[in-house]
């Protein structure tokens, strides 16, 4: 365990986690995404919601920290964990998870993974990465269509955020990510079928969330030998 990362990133994530309370609390159900006045304390977030944002964005960026070597991929892993934070609690909040977000996944993990594979020339974990996002995007989306109201686009494109990110690491991963996901998912909407109004209002990013950061709390050496 690398005890200065988990502890530099853990009180980084918390920083980082008091804006996002701001931006969560004032993202609405449709609409653009605004960053509103006095971010840096939270904007008009209860300070119980700041609190609790920063403690879950911090928890999420020390488990990075104490399972990823000190490489500069652990710094993305931690970006990609308290953005992915943020999504869940506005999910929860709005039952929405904004593309400008979703794709900030996309676009930070895809830097890192391109950069990293030309520096040591090696493209597979790339393409294994690319494929995996694109096929849980293909699949997720085809489910989508064919059930209007079951699943959202957001949905769509943070499931595929999840295992674009963890295919650099496997397929094991990737698949462990999501499926972990949606088996949460399933158990949260059974758990509160009699306070929502069923399956489908039951916010999916908050699962699938908790599913990548317990396929990366495993460790990242058991995954990343796996082909």
């Amino acid at each position: 365990m690398n005890s200065l990362a988990t502890v530099g990133l853990g009180i980084s994530g918390a920083i980082v986690g008091v804006p996002l309370a701001a931006v969560a609390y004032g993202v609405q159900a449709s609409g653009p995404v605004r960053i509103p006045e006095r971010w840096w304390l939270g904007g008009a977030a209860r300070p119980s919601v700041v609190i609790a944002t920063a403690v879950c964005t911090g928890v999420a960026a020390a488990i990075v920290g104490a399972v990823m070597p000190p490489t500069v991929g652990l710094l993305f892993y931690a970006i990609f964990a308290v953005i992915g934070v943020g999504l869940a609690i506005i999910d929860v909040r709005s039952r929405r998870l904004p593309h400008c977000l979703t794709g900030a996944l996309w676009a930070s993990s895809g830097l890192y993974f391109v950069v990293a594979a030309l520096s040591s020339g090696e493209f597979g974990p790339l393409g294994r990465a690319a494929a995996a996002g694109i096929a849980t995007v293909t699949g997720m989306l085809v489910i989508a269509l064919s059930l209007p109201g079951q699943l959202g686009l957001g949905d769509v494109a943070f499931a595929g955020a999840i295992t674009f990110n963890l295919g650099w690491l496997s397929w094991s991963a990737a698949g462990l990510g999501l499926l972990t996901g949606l088996i949460l998912h399933g158990a949260f909407a059974a758990t509160f079928k009699h306070w929502r109004a069923g399956y489908a209002l039951t916010p999916m990013g908050p699962a699938l969330m908790v599913g990548w950061l317990l396929t990366v709390a495993l460790g990242w050496h058991a995954f990343v030998l796996t082909v």
